[in-house]
């Protein structure tokens, strides 16, 4: 497991350097070579989710240890992302996402945290933790096309025309994808929250109790919510939007990953 999860840190760092090298001659007229990116993404995808799965189905736990879980976060960015290239122009978004991913699998093998095991039959638990990791990799995207829109938005307003811009996707395309994406993630993240907190024992098999992961998760909800809503009501986007969203992300990951590195690598819980 290490050893494959060094070459795939390799790998997507390789990726990274490929993506802003070609971003940088765009200026030239040369088009980016779309295909051999995915194509060298879906074997790495391929190995990436042999590598978590297979103890998974082994031993018939699912592992929830610090940099597990966010080797599995990553994983499901990336297979988002590689998917959604075949039906969207989610052409920059690797420009963040693989830099992204190099660094977060480097902090999981750095940090590993405490291997905790839970039964795969779990049904109620399972569709929890489901929603929830898929919540997170939307909205990590979602983050990524937000802070995407800070810099076109920073770059048009300067009107610096960089090759940074000519290779992004237009702005609104960018805010579109941005609130199609959050919509999906608000979803998941309501069943997350609903069964962590209404139906806490059939999950987890004791009441709720307020922690900081509860409040934190709350919160991200209230914020994703308020920026859906306040959108629907006056198509409402922008620069304030994108910050927000950033905000809702921060708050999600306080609410799990964070709590799991303070617990687990902090504190040794």
């Amino acid at each position: 497991m290490p050893i494959i999860l060094i070459c795939l840190t390799l790998v997507y760092a390789g990726l990274s350097c490929f993506v802003w090298i070609h971003q940088k001659k765009r200026s030239t007229g040369q088009s980016y070579p779309i295909k051999l990116e995915l194509a060298v993404l879906s074997v790495a995808l391929l190995v990436h989710g042999a590598a978590l799965l297979v103890p998974v189905l082994q031993d018939k736990v699912l592992i929830t240890g610090f940099g597990y879980s966010i080797s599995l976060i990553v994983w499901l960015m990336l297979m988002m992302y590689c998917m959604g290239s075949y039906f969207y122009n989610l052409r920059g978004l690797q420009l963040l996402l693989y830099p992204c991913a190099t660094l977060t699998l480097l902090l999981g093998m750095l940090f590993p945290g405490k291997f905790i095991g839970y039964q795969i039959n779990d049904i109620p638990f399972m569709l929890h933790v489901g929603s929830s990791l898929l919540a997170y990799g939307l909205f990590g995207i979602v983050t990524l096309f937000a802070v995407l829109i800070l810099l076109l938005n920073r770059n048009l307003h300067k009107r610096r025309f960089s090759p940074l811009v000519s290779f992004l996707p237009p702005l609104l395309s960018l805010e579109k994808l941005m609130f199609r994406g959050m919509w999906v993630g608000f979803i998941l993240l309501t069943y997350s929250v609903v069964s962590g907190t209404f139906f806490a024992e059939s999950v987890f098999g004791k009441p709720v109790t307020f922690t900081h992961k509860t409040v934190f998760g709350i919160l991200s909800w209230l914020i994703y919510g308020g920026l859906l809503l306040k959108h629907s009501m006056t198509a409402w986007r922008g620069k304030k939007a994108a910050v927000w969203t950033i905000i809702g992300f921060i708050s999600l990951v306080l609410a799990y990953v964070g709590s799991k590195f303070v617990l687990e690598i902090i504190l040794g819980r």
